[in-house]
């Protein structure tokens, strides 16, 4: 019985790794939002959307998403990533944007890791997305003091 065991325990292993090398879902839909937003980018224009998270979480805890008003494509935007989103760890939508625009991620469980603090801004050019359209994001997490809002910003830049 114990050999039993541990084939469906190797088979169980190999199914789980092979599931990793294939982006989940909700990253490819990252990467459709912000294609939907960059098709909306003028040639010499940007848009930029911003995902805020803060309070304490189970408290006083809020998500929201700034655009310029009037915007119908960052209006959309927002709004999916208002329903898609982690609220919990901003962390988590960080990953799954950088997999969407990099084409890699944090592999294996994400959130609450640990991550203390993480802050960062990257500018990419994917062929994903729209032509001569290029997105920066920048994102700021501090599970540490706690006195800011967490957020991740899309730049989505049209040449």
């Amino acid at each position: 019985m114990p050999t039993i065991r541990v084939v469906a325990l190797l088979l169980g292993c190999m199914l789980a790794a092979s599931c990793t090398t294939k982006p989940p879902t909700s990253d490819a839909r990252v990467c459709d939002k912000l294609d939907a937003l960059a098709q909306s980018v003028q040639p010499g224009q940007s848009k930029t959307v911003r995902l805020v998270r803060g309070g304490t979480w189970m408290v006083d805890h809020y998500k929201k998403c700034e655009h310029v008003d009037g915007d119908a494509a960052a209006e959309q935007f927002c709004q999916w990533l208002i329903e898609n989103s982690s609220t919990e760890f901003m962390e988590v939508n960080i990953n799954r944007t950088v997999s969407c625009l990099q084409g890699q991620r944090i592999v294996g469980y994400i959130g609450n890791t640990s991550v203390e603090s993480w802050s960062g801004k990257a500018r990419f050019s994917m062929p994903k997305l729209t032509a001569d359209v290029e997105v920066e994001i920048e994102y700021s997490v501090d599970y540490v003091t706690n006195e800011k809002e967490d957020f991740i910003q899309f730049k989505v830049i049209a040449d």
